[in-house]
C-alpha cells in the first residue's frame, strides 16, 4: 500500500495551463449553478442571485489558485516533477474538498441565506469533487500526451553500444570553494557527479573498483568545468554523467531514465535537459 502511495504522479508545473484549467473549472461552476438552480437562494433579485452564484465560482478559483499556483511556487522542491506522489496529489485534493466545502456552506448559508441541509451539503460536496475530477483527467491526458511526444522525439536515438568512444586522455582539476583542497582525475575515469548539498559526490572507476570523493563546490560550477567536453552531459539538476558509461536509455512513465555501466541506482533525466540528453547521445 505504502509502495502505491510513494509512486510518481503527474503535476502541472505550467503556469499557463494551470490558470487556465482553474478559470474553466470555475466558470464551469458557475454556469451549472445558474442553469440548474440547485440551491434555493432567498433573494427575489435575478442581479443579486446573479453574483450570489458567481462568488461560488470565484471561491473555487481563489482556493484552487491557492493549492495549485500559490503554494507550489512558494514551496517548489516539494512540488517539482521529480518529488510529487499519489501520496500527496490525495493529501492536496482532500485539502481543498475540504476548504471549498466549508467556504461553499457558509458563504451559502451567510450571505445566500440558503439553509444547510444534508440535501445542500451533498451538492456542494459532489461540485467539488467534480471540480478535483476536472483536475486528475486534464493532468493524466496532460501526461499522456508528454510521454507520447517523448516517444516520438525519442524514436530517432539509438541506443548506445558497449564500443564507446573514450576522449583522449585529459587530466581534470577538481578544486573546493576556497581553494584549500582539491584532486585530480582523467576524464575517462569519471562516471557521474551529483549534487551532495554543499558538496558535490565524483563517482569514478579506479580499475576495477569505484570510488567516490567529496569536494566542497556546487554542479553549476562544475558544469561550467566541463562545458568544453561533450562526453559530459548534465541531466538533472543534481546530476551530471559521463555518456560514455550510459549502458542503457529506457523510457518510463516520468520520463527517459538512464542506466550506467556499473552503478545500481538508474539516473532520471529532468524535463528540461531531456533534448539536451538526446541530441549528446545521437553525437
Amino acid at each position: 500500500m505504502l509502495n502505491v502511495l510513494n509512486k510518481k504522479y503527474p503535476f502541472i508545473v505550467d503556469l499557463k495551463k494551470n490558470i487556465r484549467l482553474i478559470i474553466a473549472i470555475s466558470l464551469g461552476i458557475f454556469l451549472f449553478l445558474l442553469f440548474f438552480q440547485p440551491f434555493q437562494i432567498q433573494n427575489p433579485d435575478f442581479n443579486n442571485r446573479l453574483i450570489i452564484l458567481a462568488t461560488f465560482g470565484a471561491i473555487t478559483l481563489v482556493l484552487l489558485s491557492i493549492f495549485r499556483i500559490i503554494i507550489p511556487s512558494l514551496f517548489s522542491k516539494v512540488f517539482s516533477e521529480e518529488q510529487w506522489n499519489l501520496k500527496k496529489e490525495i493529501l492536496i485534493d482532500f485539502l481543498f474538498l475540504a476548504f471549498n466545502t466549508v467556504a461553499f456552506s457558509f458563504f451559502a448559508k451567510y450571505v445566500g441565506r440558503i439553509p444547510i441541509t444534508f440535501h445542500v451539503v451533498i451538492i456542494i460536496l459532489i461540485i467539488t469533487l467534480c471540480a478535483i475530477a476536472a483536475i486528475i483527467i486534464v493532468t493524466e491526458f496532460h501526461s499522456l500526451k508528454q510521454q507520447v511526444e517523448n516517444l516520438s522525439e525519442s524514436s530517432d536515438i539509438s541506443e548506445p553500444d558497449d564500443g564507446k568512444e573514450i576522449e583522449e586522455d585529459v587530466e581534470i582539476e577538481f578544486e573546493s570553494e576556497n581553494k584549500s583542497e582539491y584532486f585530480h582525475l582523467f576524464l575517462q575515469q569519471i562516471m557521474l557527479i551529483k549534487s551532495a548539498n554543499n558538496y558535490i559526490e565524483v563517482i569514478y572507476k579506479q580499475g576495477d573498483r569505484i570510488s567516490k570523493r567529496l569536494i566542497r563546490n556546487t554542479l553549476k560550477t562544475t558544469e561550467e568545468l566541463f562545458s568544453k567536453y561533450p562526453s559530459m552531459i548534465r541531466c538533472h539538476r543534481s546530476f551530471i554523467i559521463n555518456k560514455n558509461y550510459i549502458q542503457h536509455v529506457s523510457k518510463g512513465a516520468d520520463g527517459l531514465k538512464l542506466t550506467l555501466f556499473d552503478y545500481p541506482q538508474e539516473i532520471h533525466v529532468s524535463r528540461q535537459y531531456v533534448l539536451k540528453v538526446k541530441e549528446a547521445l545521437k553525437s
